[in-house]
C-alpha cells in the first residue's frame, strides 16, 4: 500500500531542495551550481530508480532514516572525489590529508552532512505540522550497487 504523503509532492522537493542548498551552502561555504530533486516511483511500481554514474566510480551514500506522519529514508550519493574535497573542506585540511586519513574520516564526514541535511528536512517537514523521529546515519560505500525501496514507496532523487 502507497503511503499518502500529509503534504505534495512539489511541497516535499522544495523542502529537499532547500535542505541540500541551505546546508550546501553554509557548511561548505559554496554556492550549489545546482540542487535538483527529483520525486518518482521507479517504473516497475517497487520504487527503484536507477543514477545514472560510472559503474566503476566508487560511490558514498550516506543515509538517514524517519519515522513518524511520514517515514522514509533520505539518502545523499556523492563520489569518493567528491566526499574527500567536502571531508577537507569540512575539515579545513588539505586534500592530501583526507587520503592519509582514510575511508573513517571520509564516513564520518559524509554522514555528519547527511545528518544535518535530514535534520534540516526534518525541521521543515515539522513546521508543516508532520513531526517526526530520526535515525542516526549511515554510510554505504562502493560501486554498481543498488539501493531499492518498497513497492510503491516514492523516492526523492539528489
Amino acid at each position: 500500500m502507497q503511503q499518502t504523503f500529509p503534504i505534495s509532492d512539489l511541497e516535499l522537493e522544495a523542502l529537499a531542495t532547500r535542505a541540500v542548498s541551505n546546508v550546501y551552502s553554509m557548511m561548505l561555504q559554496k554556492d550549489p551550481d545546482s540542487v535538483t530533486t527529483n520525486l518518482i516511483e521507479g517504473s516497475d511500481g517497487g520504487g527503484s530508480a536507477m543514477l545514472s554514474v560510472d559503474p566503476s566510480e566508487t560511490l558514498i551514500a550516506g543515509s538517514v532514516g524517519f519515522i513518524g506522519k511520514l517515514k522514509g529514508v533520505i539518502y545523499i550519493f556523492m563520489g569518493l572525489s567528491l566526499a574527500e574535497k567536502i571531508t577537507a573542506n569540512l575539515l579545513g585540511l588539505e586534500p592530501h590529508k583526507i587520503e592519509e586519513e582514510g575511508n573513517e574520516t571520509v564516513n564520518d564526514a559524509i554522514g555528519e552532512l547527511t545528518n544535518i541535511i535530514a535534520g534540516a528536512f526534518k525541521t521543515d517537514l515539522s513546521n508543516k505540522g508532520c513531526e517526526c523521529r530520526m535515525t542516526i546515519p549511515s554510510i554505504l560505500r562502493g560501486s554498481n550497487y543498488s539501493i531499492e525501496s518498497t513497492r510503491h514507496s516514492p523516492e526523492a532523487n539528489f
